[in-house]
């Protein structure tokens, strides 16, 4: 049990396989090594700050699988396979391993100042593991008979992945049978498989228990069954958890709900997106907030409790719970708003700010601007700046300029400090935007009093009563917006953009209206597509677009060229991540580090993945997921780079004993790509995209010494220099 400042001399003995179970005392590297027993809980005990390790052979009479729960670890590895460990410790993350016969060597990574690390380790004989400590499950609400699904992470132990699984709800009293298709479960990684629950009839009775059984089957391999138990709850105004399959990656995710203590199929209600702080999960932060008569409130789950931040993925599956919420409680979709807590706060000025045609107010807590102005950490350079654009609020806020805004922040906070609430007022105040700020005096982080029937830091009368006062018009003609990029937030009321002329700058739109006629100044869009039924539907009938006049159309109205960078192909890297993907390996060194991914996007994201060897990779596969190859070596007329001995060349550059990650259109979709020099497949640990704010570009060449070259490709996916570092 080692701690490790400054330099870390374990970890390149862990990467290249030649730490063996250490002597108590110093060792020939200077790491001082401390024997300590484990607690019957498998608590490790105290640990200081800096980085931990801890090193224990296990003994095993015969092959057999290992699970392992690593509560407040960053990574293990056994017998020098990896996977990642529950850093924040919630106790409900279990991850696979294989156990040899003879010793096996467990190592784990330890960041310390989170508390006791906790590792419990359980053999199994089974192929397969259902992890019911981290279901996604819904609450069964008296009276509804809807669809919901069903999550559970499974764990594979073999070195094969299994194919063609069908994940089945068993027929019974209260459930029909269902059967989902799963194309792969990865070999040694943990996923999460999603079940269709279809109720019979709708639940009766509140505070009911209702069993349900889940089979995994394989036609080639094997039946496993599990069950589960879920609870009715009564629709009178409190709480509850509702699912949906995510189009991200088709798992089951879900949401808080917190409805109208009554409510009328006949009325038309609003939505209230909610966006929880960090370590919250949206079942909590639901309960926090007071039935309102007049709206729904929603609150997502950015994935987990921690998650991504309320930035990409997080912020998708904001996207995501509102579109969800929107189609079954049929709300009115002019009387939409969002609001948030701490990481939540953020995430209100992210999506506010990126999306204001879905928001009539924005109503942050304790929020703050970004990661630089937060926590200090250095702005990103060249096309990393670019890559991460999105991250940086304040470049966005004049997107609110025809918004209401309220923000509420305590004046004693000690968490976010609440300098990040004033100055983004400032900004908002000089924008001449509607913002009313309320600074609560001697107020910490979370608070509460005697004004609302919630916690008053986020269920503050006035936010609600001015978003009740508040509507979105249905189609915006007078507007100005900025987007980063058509990847990031295509689309603003009647315009969805499809690409960008040049990648390095944000592309903008101004609107303006006089009778029948709308102009539209466009800066730096490609292609776009104008929605002409929406433009009829306000009474226009001509479009003067960047000088040109044309009439409406009764539908869309494609601009600019068809080819090239376009909505769903447009890159950069993670647009290869955020529709259902699948890694496609060759070789066992990728089929490890295409484990590692699948099992971090299920800790990282409750998410659902497939791994399987180039071999097994299909036509039929490729229409379902798009594909990201590790090690298979496209051709030169796939992606511009050229593979040449242990060397990666692009426009007469050569990098010797280095490894690449790019995005490049395939088919109708893009695929990626990740290769390095042989040998040098350690590399590839250095990328991890499952994390919030760290975007790749279209490209990025790295080795032992650092970074080489990154980039954007142009709008006809070119190689042009201009748009890239160290071309």
């Amino acid at each position: 049990f080692s701690p490790s400042f400054g330099r870390d001399p374990v970890f390149p003995r862990v990467q290249d396989g030649t730490l063996t179970m250490p002597r108590e005392g110093t060792d020939d590297d200077g790491v001082y090594w401390l024997g300590i027993t484990p607690d019957d809980e498998g608590s490790l005990g105290p640990v200081g700050r800096g980085t931990m390790w801890a090193v224990t052979t296990v003994s095993a009479e015969r092959a057999t699988g290992l699970l392992i729960q690593p509560d407040r670890v960053l990574d293990l590895w056994v017998n020098g396979r990896r996977q990642p460990g529950d850093v924040y410790g919630s106790g409900r993350i279990r991850v696979p391993f294989a156990l040899q016969e003879g010793d096996n060597l467990v190592v784990a990574r330890i960041l310390g100042g989170r508390g006791a690390p906790t590792l419990r380790l359980w053999t199994t004989p089974h192929e397969l593991h259902f992890n019911l400590a981290d279901r996604t499950h819904p609450d069964l609400l008296v009276g509804d008979a809807s669809t919901q699904y069903l999550g559970v992470p499974m764990l594979a132990f073999g070195d094969a992945p299994i194919t063609d699984v069908r994940a089945m709800v068993v027929e019974s009293d209260a459930f029909e049978e269902t059967a989902l298709h799963v194309p792969v479960i990865p070999a040694g990684a943990v996923t999460q498989v999603p079940f269709q629950l279809v109720p019979k009839a709708a639940f009766t009775t509140p505070e009911e228990t209702v069993t349900v059984t889940l089979r995994v089957e394989s036609s080639a391999v094997f039946t496993y069954e599990i069950t589960t138990e879920l609870s009715t709850v009564a629709a009178d105004g409190a709480a509850y958890r509702r699912t949906f399959r995510s189009g991200m990656d088709r798992s089951a995710q879900y949401y808080g709900v917190r409805p109208p203590a009554s409510v009328d199929p006949a009325r038309d209600y609003g939505l209230i997106l909610s966006l929880h702080g960090a370590s919250v999960e949206a079942a909590g932060q639901a309960r926090a907030y007071s039935s309102k008569d007049w709206a729904f409130i929603v609150a997502a789950t950015n994935r987990r409790p921690f998650g991504f931040d309320w930035e990409d993925w997080g912020r998708l599956d904001g996207l995501e719970v509102l579109e969800d919420a929107r189609a079954h409680f049929g709300t009115e979709p002019t009387r939409t708003h969002v609001t948030g807590h701490s990481m939540g706060g953020h995430g209100t000025w992210q999506l506010g700010s990126l999306f204001p045609g879905l928001f009539a107010v924005a109503a942050p807590s304790a929020g703050w601007a970004s990661f630089y102005s937060y926590t200090g950490r250095a702005r990103p350079t060249g096309p990393f700046a670019r890559a991460q654009a999105s991250s940086d609020t304040y470049a966005y806020l004049s997107n609110l300029q025809r918004r209401s805004v309220y923000v509420v922040h305590g004046d004693a906070d000690d968490n976010v400090p609440v300098r990040e609430s004033r100055d983004l007022v400032a900004m908002l105040e000089s924008m001449a935007v509607d913002v009313t700020y309320h600074e609560e005096p001697g107020a910490g982080h979370w608070w509460n009093g005697d004004r609302a029937e919630g916690a008053d830091c986020v269920d503050w009368p006035e936010i609600f009563s001015l978003m009740e006062a508040r509507t979105l018009e249905t189609t915006e003609l007078e507007f100005d917006f900025i987007s980063p990029s058509p990847f990031v937030s295509p689309t603003h009321s009647y315009v969805t953009l499809h690409s960008a002329i040049t990648p390095d700058e944000d592309l903008t739109l101004r609107s303006r209206r006089a009778g029948d006629v709308v102009t539209l100044t466009t800066g730096n869009v490609r292609s776009m597509v104008v929605d002409g039924g929406a433009l009829s539907a306000s009474g226009v009938r001509t479009l003067e677009l960047d000088g040109a006049t044309m009439p409406v159309e009764d539908g869309p109205m494609r601009v600019g060229p068809e080819t090239g960078k376009r909505l769903g192909q447009h890159g950069p890297f993670n647009d290869a991540l955020v529709r259902p993907f699948c890694f496609v390996y060759e070789g066992d060194a990728y089929r490890d580090y295409a484990s590692w991914l699948v099992s971090t996007w299920s800790v990282r994201g409750n998410g659902a993945a497939c791994a399987l060897p180039a071999s097994a990779w299909t036509d039929a596969l490729a229409a379902q997921l798009q594909p990201v190859y590790l090690g298979v070596r496209p051709d030169d007329a796939a992606v511009p780079f050229t593979w040449s001995g242990d060397a990666i060349e692009l426009e007469g550059r050569r990098w010797e004993g280095a490894a690449v990650a790019v995005v490049y259109p395939e088919g109708d979709h893009v695929a990626a790509y990740m290769v390095t020099a042989p040998g040098r497949e350690h590399l590839l640990y250095s990328i991890q995209p499952f994390a919030s704010g760290s975007s790749l570009p279209d490209f990025f060449v790295w080795s032992e010494e650092g970074g080489h070259a990154a980039g954007f490709f142009d709008a006809e996916w070119g190689v042009d220099p201009t748009l890239a570092a160290g071309l």
